[in-house]
């Protein structure tokens, strides 16, 4: 037999009296079981003094019995997750996305699956692998559980594979799903993102995944196009409930420990709710107020809950206010003042649009390390133990968080709100430092330490005697790093004034290149390199390597990787370092290869340029060793960084190639092109986003010094992936010739080649680079 769900309030009804002992067939709502029992009938059940409300607590799937008035909402969901694999669970803060699949949708698979359902929730934080990894550690071990820390595209449906068992059920709660947005790494983000998507793809068996998020963090999912597409029909809305929802969540919680409202108080409170943002988390904390005040002044002895004292706290509007400045009062003037730098330390600062001219706080989970002052821990406590705060102890102190019970604090209490607005760009600048100390220290690498206008802020800010008063400043560890941070600066500042003192070479390679280049002056290649110190330039080149390969470390921080979308937005989130250190190697291709081209027609001169008695064939090897290692590195970054977005689009079954502009030339450079393959390609190896070989800026190759600027590697690559995606038709040379092919007709660029279409039809010395990488030419073409 098939499994029943109710699909409205009177069928839940009417399946109650279906259930027997036993009979596992028929699925209904805890809610309705007690909703047609009189008032009398209610107070003759056995009174529980515990509050069935949640104050500003998570439901969670042991309070299914005090969950009510979601089940219309319910019903859709359970329909949803039986179409698909993977849903993102959309609604405003507040509204109950979390409650309704923790209280509603767990129970009721637990109530169908039984001991085969495994179930695990979990927030991303700032590392979402390692969130799962400590939801994993509650079914498996750690050895076993480990494969999620891979972090790689294919890992969750890797960890699925390897750890599910056949017959299981596993459901998978990534609660607030928004973290990724405002606490999650940008790496780990779009990692975890990728290999979200592909365990959707892989479709495993009895394998259900369900986001909760913030509607409002919705357009951060556009660089996420797979993401997008994955949830395109499964993104249901969480909406606000209807007043006979609501009566139900207000007065069934209460009849189930054997308590009624006195008349019109429900009604009251519905009215006052009306219009309220985010208003369920208030409405429990107020009727959680309301039935510990009762229960405390003996007045819940007659089974009814007042509307006088309802009133006296203040409603649904006053009451969280009212109880949270009674808390905050009462504590010592030094007290306050570490209550003030707590919550501030558990706040961030948001954007509302991807402009980032609007913001909003939101909730921050900190680490214990940051509640350094004397006073801090004694007044977390405190507010832990008035349910503002909620603590995750872990075994060691450093791995113990804490965060504000619920977001609604953020803006219904008028004190922390005020304190927020002043303090909102210290906030900022205060929790993305603490965000890097937590990384820095695990391996102390001198790359994730901070420099030059980021360091300079956080210095100001350690200065500022309201800032160490008001938001009690940094904690040791932050402090560490930032004296670190100052350490490494200084050295590298030493460094830099060394290197222009004994170093004056740098400066002269680019001089003798810019010389070269604009052949000034009618000075001859001889009498160029004659003004310059040969034996400083060549004892420059190693140091500017060494330089060059300090800056791609500093950089090159994505693992390696098969996902094209993560390669694609770590380059676009890193585009400035990442071109720089492509220019770094330029300019040494640019000089060693200026040094062998006067070597080669100016030997007599060179050697009388050299000191100290060396000797050509030793300098010769000095200075092709730089140019090969160069060459090397600028392969690598170009290979890892600026090919896979070549890859998207020439990826099959719809490749995008591009197409060249009519009336356009060479010199309008890539705007010559449309988006796509073609564009790709010419950036690749002719701008500053890669090989930049067109040295003249004129959109052409015009000597074997622009051509040598194109690595070997790299043209074979992109040589290959052209002619996969075109069937072999297309590629650097046609049937014909490097510029004529009939047979590439897919590019509707006039029968020409991939070498006419980037290079035009001056190719002379790009034909030469061609041969000397062993491109193959239309003689040995298949």
């Amino acid at each position: 037999m098939s499994q029943e769900f109710p699909n409205s309030q009177d069928e839940a009804r009417q399946n109650i009296s279906n259930i027997s002992i036993g009979d596992s067939n028929v699925i209904t709502i805890n809610q309705t079981q007690i909703q047609q029992i009189t008032i009398d009938e209610i107070k003759t059940r056995q009174f529980r003094e515990t509050s069935p409300y949640k104050g500003l607590k998570k439901f969670e799937p042991e309070d299914k019995d005090i969950f009510f008035g979601r089940d219309q909402f319910l019903t859709g969901l359970v329909n949803e997750l039986e179409q698909t694999n993977l849903i993102l669970l959309l609604g405003a803060s507040g509204s109950g996305k979390s409650s309704v699949v923790r209280a509603g949708l767990i129970p009721w698979l637990l109530q169908k699956r039984g001991s085969q359902l495994v179930q695990f929730i979990f927030t991303p934080d700032a590392d979402p692998f390692e969130s799962f990894y400590g939801s994993l550690l509650s079914k498996y071990r750690q050895s076993e559980a480990q494969i999620v820390r891979e972090a790689k595209t294919d890992t969750l449906t890797q960890m699925v594979r390897r750890l599910k068992q056949p017959e299981s059920y596993w459901f998978i709660l990534i609660d607030q799903f928004e973290e990724l947005f405002t606490t999650t790494v940008s790496q780990k983000r779009a990692q975890f993102i990728a290999s979200l998507v592909n365990l959707s793809k892989t479709k495993q068996p009895n394998v259900k995944i369900i986001a909760t998020m913030r509607a409002d963090f919705l357009d951060r999912l556009s660089p996420y196009p797979q993401l997008i597409e994955a949830t395109q029909k499964h993104r249901p809305m969480i909406a606000e409930m209807q007043a006979d929802e609501l009566r139900l969540a207000i007065e069934q919680p209460a009849a189930h420990h054997g308590v009624v409202y006195e008349t019109e108080l429900v009604g009251e409170i519905i009215k006052d709710i009306q219009g309220q943002a985010g208003y369920l988390p208030l409405l429990q904390y107020s009727l959680n107020l309301l039935w510990e005040t009762e229960v405390n002044s003996g007045s819940i002895q007659d089974r009814t809950l007042n509307i006088s004292t309802y009133r006296q706290l203040g409603g649904v509007r006053g009451a969280l206010q009212q109880r949270v400045d009674s808390i905050y009062g009462a504590l010592s003037k030094q007290e306050k003042l570490a209550a003030q730098s707590i919550f501030l330390k558990l706040v961030d600062i948001g954007k509302d649009s991807e402009s980032g001219t609007e913001w909003r706080p939101v909730r921050r989970r900190a680490l214990m390390f940051e509640f350094s002052n004397e006073l801090e821990p004694i007044v977390l406590v405190k507010l832990i133990n008035e349910n503002l705060l909620v603590s995750n102890r872990q075994l060691t102190l450093e791995e113990s968080t804490v965060e504000i019970t619920h977001e609604i604090l953020l803006t219904s209490w008028t004190s922390l709100n005020i304190w927020i607005q002043e303090n909102r760009q210290a906030i900022a600048l205060r929790n993305r430092l603490n965000d890097d100390v937590t990384h820095w220290q695990t391996k102390k690498a001198e790359d994730e330490l901070w420099a030059g206008s980021k360091l300079e802020q956080v210095l100001e800010l350690r200065k500022d005697s309201a800032f160490n008063q008001v938001l009690g400043g940094f904690s040791p560890a932050a402090n560490q790093f930032i004296d670190t941070s100052v350490g490494l600066r200084d050295r590298l500042q030493r460094r830099k004034i060394a290197v222009a003192i004994a170093f004056p070479a740098i400066i002269a390679i680019s001089t003798l290149l810019f010389a070269l280049q604009q052949q000034q002056a009618q000075k001859t290649v001889e009498a160029v390199f004659l003004d310059t110190d040969t034996t400083e330039i060549l004892s420059a080149l190693p140091r500017l390597l060494h330089q060059a390969d300090d800056y791609k470390e500093r950089v090159d921080r994505l693992g390696n990787t098969d996902d094209l979308e993560q390669a694609i937005a770590y380059y676009q989130s890193h585009k400035s370092d990442i071109d720089k250190s492509f220019a770094y190697y330029r300019q040494i291709l640019r000089a060693t290869g200026r040094l062998q081209q006067q070597i080669q027609e100016h030997p007599q001169e060179f050697l009388k340029s050299l000191k100290n008695g060396e000797q050509l064939p030793e300098v010769s090897q000095k200075i092709d060793s730089s140019l090969q290692e160069a060459s090397a590195s600028l392969t690598k970054i170009i290979l890892k960084y600026r090919i896979p977005e070549l890859k998207k689009y020439l990826k099959k079954p719809q490749p995008q190639f591009g197409e060249i502009l009519d009336n356009t030339k060479k010199t309008d450079f890539e705007n010559q092109y449309t988006e796509g393959a073609l564009r790709t390609t010419y950036n690749i190896l002719m701008r500053g986003s890669g090989a930049g070989a067109d040295l003249n800026n004129d959109g052409l190759i015009r000597d074997q010094q622009e051509a040598n600027q194109l690595p070997c590697e790299v043209l074979k690559e992109i040589e290959k992936l052209w002619r996969e995606a075109t069937d072999q038709q297309c590629g650097w040379y046609g049937s014909e010739s490097e510029l004529e092919d009939t047979d590439c007709q897919i590019l509707n660029i006039n029968s020409s080649t991939l070498t006419r279409s980037i290079f035009g039809s001056t190719t002379q010395f790009v034909v030469e680079r061609f041969d000397y990488c062993r491109i193959p030419s239309p003689k040995n073409l298949n």
